[in-house]
């Protein structure tokens, strides 16, 4: 039998620093970040953890559908009421990216890497995915409240991925179940430690280190334009830098 979420487990593995969040844990939901969502419209304060087990609605970035079975994975999602400018607050997803990699290795053994911006890679595949939205005050210089949604293929589906993506998705493997609340509390411990010290920025180099694709040639796509570079790295805002055929560096700040 799989391991289900569960506040009490999940709180064995939390560090003191992160120990005084809320977490909730529900059966089944449309999608943790649109409940996330409505509770910051309604003033619940941060930082808030809601954890499905299975979500009927997720949302990937783009409005792609994200695949979301009972008991399979780990869907969640924390409601943050920042500090920060909203400048500062690009970084949310670059942090939930890095903290979901350090708890899978240090969990699993298993090192992933990252597509950027949003994607937690094993081997060539997609084992999970961030998705950060925000709401901002009307001048536009205060971030009213973010949600960061964090979702993980802990195992496969019976019967498997749907065929659309059987061959670019995967899953950590623990086909016992058995680490799901381990992993949550590691999950949370990293990105409220780098939460709390977001201006120090200690996660660019560990992002860094777990770029997926570096140095390999990708192809980019602006609006009618298209072009070939070579993916030389990252800077220190997180955007991705590559090296066109001609010798030149460019800059992008989203995914294409």
């Amino acid at each position: 039998m799989k391991e289900r979420a569960d506040e009490k487990i999940i709180r064995k593995y939390l560090e003191a620093y992160a120990g005084n969040i809320k977490i909730e844990t529900v059966d089944i939901i449309d999608s943790t970040n649109d409940e996330m969502r409505r509770r910051a419209e309604n003033g619940e304060k941060e930082i808030s953890l809601l954890i499905a087990e299975k979500q009927t609605k997720a949302r990937g970035t783009k409005g792609r559908s994200f695949f979301s079975p009972d008991g399979t994975g780990i869907y969640m999602s924390l409601l943050l009421r920042p500090t920060y400018t909203p400048e500062e607050c690009t970084f949310l997803t670059t942090m939930a990216a890095v903290a979901s990699a350090k708890a899978i290795e240090r969990v699993t053994g298993r090192k992933p890497q990252i597509k950027w911006v949003n994607d937690i890679y094993l081997d060539k595949k997609k084992a999970g995915g961030i998705l950060t939205q925000a709401h901002l005050s009307q001048n536009g210089r205060k971030v009213e409240w973010a949600v960061v949604g964090i979702g993980i293929n802990l195992s496969e589906p019976e019967g498997g991925f749907p065929a659309d993506l059987t061959d670019i998705a995967t899953a950590i493997g623990e086909t016992d179940g058995l680490i799901k609340n381990r992993l949550i509390g590691e999950i949370v411990n990293e990105f409220v430690s780098y939460y709390r010290n977001l201006t120090e920025k200690e996660f660019i180099g560990e992002y860094s280190e777990r770029l997926l694709g570096l140095n390999e040639e990708i192809t980019v796509r602006e609006g009618k334009e298209e072009y070939n570079g070579t993916v030389i790295g990252i800077d220190s805002m997180c955007r991705l830098k590559i090296r066109l055929r001609d010798g030149s560096e460019k800059i992008l700040s989203s995914a294409q």
